[in-house]
């Protein structure tokens, strides 16, 4: 069907007045929104889903997994470290592996895949923050002998983040692990992702990718809101240091194609900026738009 309503814009680009060429052009977005050609992981993502004929499981893993390949590539990294912070049953952490072995197959860049749960869900409050009048202790539970018995190759770490985020950091620091280069976080409260972050910038400069894309999951709805769970932990990280900094990856259902234009997670993806990673400014291999001048400026193309 794109193929088609290509063919419709560029023919009446030719032959009909401006005002049409912008309508079929609208008409195209809205029936089969195209991702932007020149960000790689937003191609591959609608590829996937064109192929699967629809929407992906966990989507935001892909697109963090791609994106992170994308910038181990630019630093000459074969392998890095992708991490689920908040794994309940445990089908994203599944997830999180089948999508390791396509980034594995399509780039040659291997990634460890580790999860980290309580094991127990939610953890009574420790800080209004935590939103506990929305969010009871003991939600989310998992079965971690059925985990356990379906996971591949993924490592799963049981116990308070709090307590087990650290001497994880330091395996990745002493090189027990390849660099941190992607994170999913689902802690849902403040106090566990902000102990998350806390442990992720006591990391050697070198011992992530100079940008980690992270995926938070919640930031929609009640009760979260800027003053608490993971929106007020990166705030408050945001707040305490320098060289690590936490940013939003700005409109970025804009670039998606396919069902991912219209849905919620791209507002939810972020990006940990090592600014003091010697190689931050190694150039990615990006397609970038050709903006030469055109021979007819109607042209949608």
């Amino acid at each position: 069907m794109a193929g088609s309503l290509d063919r419709v814009a560029r023919k009446a680009a030719a032959l009909a007045p401006a005002g049409l060429v912008q309508l079929a052009v609208r008409v195209r977005e809205v029936v089969a929104p195209q991702p932007w050609p020149w960000d790689e992981a937003a191609v591959r993502l609608h590829r996937m889903e064109k192929r699967g004929r629809g929407a992906l499981p966990y989507p935001p893993y892909l697109y963090g997994l791609v994106t992170a390949a994308r910038t181990a590539r630019a630093i000459g990294a074969d392998e890095f470290t992708a991490l689920e912070f908040g794994v309940a049953g445990g089908n994203g952490l599944c997830a999180l592996e089948d999508y390791a072995e396509d980034i594995r197959r399509w780039y040659g860049v291997g990634i460890r895949v580790v999860g980290l749960d309580s094991g127990a869900g939610l953890l009574p409050a420790t800080d209004p923050r935590d939103c506990a009048h929305a969010l009871h202790s003991g939600a989310f539970a998992m079965n971690e002998q059925a985990l356990r018995a379906r996971l591949r190759h993924a490592d799963l770490v049981i116990g308070d983040v709090r307590d087990t985020s650290g001497p994880l950091m330091g395996r990745i620091d002493s090189g027990d692990l390849p660099p941190l280069g992607f994170v999913s976080h689902d802690l849902d409260v403040y106090t566990g992702t902000l102990a998350a972050l806390e442990a992720m910038a006591a990391l050697g400069p070198e011992r992530a990718l100079p940008r980690v894309p992270m995926y938070f999951d919640d930031l929609t709805g009640y009760p979260y809101t800027t003053e608490t769970g993971e929106r007020a932990a990166i705030d408050a990280f945001n707040a305490k240091h320098e060289t690590r900094r936490i940013g939003q990856v700005e409109n970025l259902e804009k670039t998606l194609g396919g069902s991912s234009r219209f849905a919620t997670w791209p507002r939810h993806i972020f990006v940990m900026h090592t600014f003091d990673h010697p190689r931050y400014n190694e150039p990615e291999a990006i397609e970038l738009p050709d903006l030469s001048l055109r021979t007819d400026p109607r042209d949608p193309s």
